[in-house]
């Protein structure tokens, strides 16, 4: 015989509760029962009824689904489009002559760092055409330095090349006793391409 005290526990209760569910499942569902047999409903209706169930069910599954994955869906559909667009835009290549002009541009409109920006520029596509120091889109400014040093011009090219460095990475403006710096050493460096053979 049990205790008043284990008659009390939450175990005991939870055990009653199971026992209590249990049979009253049964009793739900005898074959025997006849209250609770579903005669009344045609046999070609349950099949087409429990159908209906699984298809709400998949639904609902569906319709939350698509609530909460389709936001990340969209943005990963807009960010595909932003990487295909920007690998399609073409790059624009400027000659040595344009180049030199936009400087000249610039340079008489008294913007001296946009100037030495695009004589900096000029310098790189000279070197390229020159098939001395081809374009790479990777290349840094000490990357430049370093190719320059291979070849006769590294003294006067490492101007341009540190003054752009300066102009880039250090947010400074240019005056025009740099910018004269600059084309005296964009001279040079045309003067030595031109002699060499």
């Amino acid at each position: 015989m049990s205790t008043a005290a284990e008659k009390t526990s939450w175990r005991w209760q939870l055990e009653q509760l199971q026992q209590q569910l249990g049979e009253w499942l049964e009793v739900r569902f005898r074959s025997d029962d006849r209250d609770l047999n579903f005669d009344f409903f045609p046999k070609w209706l349950w099949p087409l009824l429990v159908n209906l169930v699984w298809l709400a069910l998949a639904g609902l599954v569906f319709w939350f689904g698509y609530r909460f994955i389709y936001p990340y869906l969209q943005q990963w559909v807009v960010r595909t489009k932003q990487t295909t667009s920007e690998v399609v835009k073409p790059v624009q290549v400027f000659t040595v002559n344009e180049l030199l002009a936009k400087s000249q541009q610039f340079q008489r409109a008294g913007d001296y760092t946009q100037a030495s920006r695009w004589l900096y520029l000029a310098m790189l596509q000279r070197l390229n055409d020159a098939n001395l120091i081809p374009h790479q889109d990777s290349r840094t400014d000490r990357e430049y330095i370093q190719a320059l040093g291979t070849i006769p011009i590294a003294n006067v090219g490492e101007i341009l090349v540190s003054i752009h460095e300066q102009l880039h990475f250090g947010n400074r403006q240019i005056a025009s006793a740099d910018f004269d710096r600059c084309q005296q050493a964009y001279r040079q460096i045309e003067e030595r391409l031109t002699v060499a053979p």
